[in-house]
């Protein structure tokens, strides 16, 4: 455990695994630097591989609301400063996906690549609606509701039902170990108030699009406005899996980056 110093009142814990060119894993709401640890013996062979818990959540700094998606890259970007990397390959899972979009608009030049998995550039109304269900569950402390509606939308139904092992490990780490309300409602207001759709053209670094097809979170017609609009980006449309498809297929996933990185 590490963390970074002072940044705006910030400061974010981070753990770097293996060598090589750096890159930045930016995780998803509600979740913190483990939310990577199935793909990290795939990269770190590679890569130093740059894990951290986003504010509010984990050992970070959990402040008052009021932040938003492009404070959060901000802070991606202290920590890139803190440990001495001025350009990083960048990716993003759900949330964390569009952190890195304001990364890579906002910083171009710390972005050597960009992955954006599993995510959106502005709410639909169903997305919206499914944020501002949770911000209320959080606001109004109703922990399991919010952690029972969370599981629901973050797995496809076959894996939910085949591996209840690991869902109770799942639910378990969102009842316990997951922000306090104030993380919570903090991060789910950043994601409802974040947009980045009329901005994607200024993005010009090479990107990866992923997302599922059983994804009831972020469906595939969310990737594809953000792919239609950065030009020479690539989709992959994975399947049979849901939203958190580094956890329901780890390996095919950590290979998806891989092979994008290892072509540029």
């Amino acid at each position: 455990m590490a963390l970074t110093e002072p940044h705006k009142g910030i400061s974010l814990n981070y753990e770097i695994y293996g060598e090589g060119p750096p890159l930045l894993l930016i995780s998803g709401t509600g979740h913190n630097l483990e939310f990577w640890s199935n793909q990290l013996p795939y990269f770190a062979k590679k890569y130093s591989s740059i894990v951290f818990d986003n504010r509010g959540v984990g050992r970070s700094t959990i402040p008052t609301k009021n932040y938003t998606l492009a404070d959060m890259a901000d802070d991606a970007v202290n920590l890139l400063d803190h440990i001495n990397v001025n350009c990083a390959h960048v990716m993003g899972f759900s949330m964390g996906g569009h952190i890195a979009q304001e990364l890579a608009i906002n910083y171009p030049d710390r972005v050597k690549s960009l992955g954006i998995h599993h995510s959106w550039s502005k709410n639909s109304p169903r997305l919206k609606k499914f944020q501002e269900t949770r911000l209320h569950l959080a606001k109004n402390d109703q922990r399991i509701a919010l952690t029972e509606l969370s599981m629901l939308a973050l797995h496809s139904s076959r894996y939910y039902d085949s591996n209840p092992k690991e869902m109770e490990a799942h639910r378990s780490f969102l009842l316990n170990q997951s922000p306090v309300n104030n993380g919570w409602v903090g991060q789910l207001e950043a994601c409802i108030n974040g947009d980045t759709f009329d901005r994607l053209n200024l993005i010009d670094t090479p990107t990866l699009i992923t997302c599922s097809n059983l994804d009831i979170i972020a469906p595939p017609h969310l990737s594809q406005q953000i792919q239609e609009n950065i030009k020479g980006s690539r989709l992959h449309i994975m399947e049979g899996t849901g939203h958190v498809s580094l956890m329901e297929s780890p390996k095919i996933f950590a290979h998806i980056c891989l092979d994008f990185l290892s072509s540029l």
